[in-house]
């Protein structure tokens, strides 16, 4: 069974909209959770809930390396990325 991924998963709360509007707008950088956490002004335990789905869904790369920090990248060779990419460049010039 072909898993197929909703607005809804991707957009769960505010803060995940943040979140996802944060990577759109920095491709090409790569994020430590606790990073995020301060960019988002949410806690890291926040950022690891909210970024779970998008993870799932390969817009997010996620790496955990030594001592435990939590590296986060937007996956821009992904179908999905790709097309919220042309979405928000749509919707940006409006």
């Amino acid at each position: 069974m072909v898993s197929r991924m909703r607005l809804v998963d991707l957009f769960q709360s505010k803060a995940q909209v943040r979140l996802v509007e944060h990577l759109l707008q920095n491709r090409q950088k790569v994020f430590n959770q606790a990073g995020l956490a301060r960019v988002l002004d949410v806690s890291p335990s926040t950022v690891a809930r909210i970024a779970e789905p998008l993870v799932k869904s390969k817009i997010l790369l996620f790496e955990r390396y030594e001592k435990g920090m939590k590296i986060f990248a937007f996956n821009q060779e992904e179908p999905a990325a790709r097309s919220l990419v042309e979405f928000y460049e749509k919707i940006s010039g409006l």
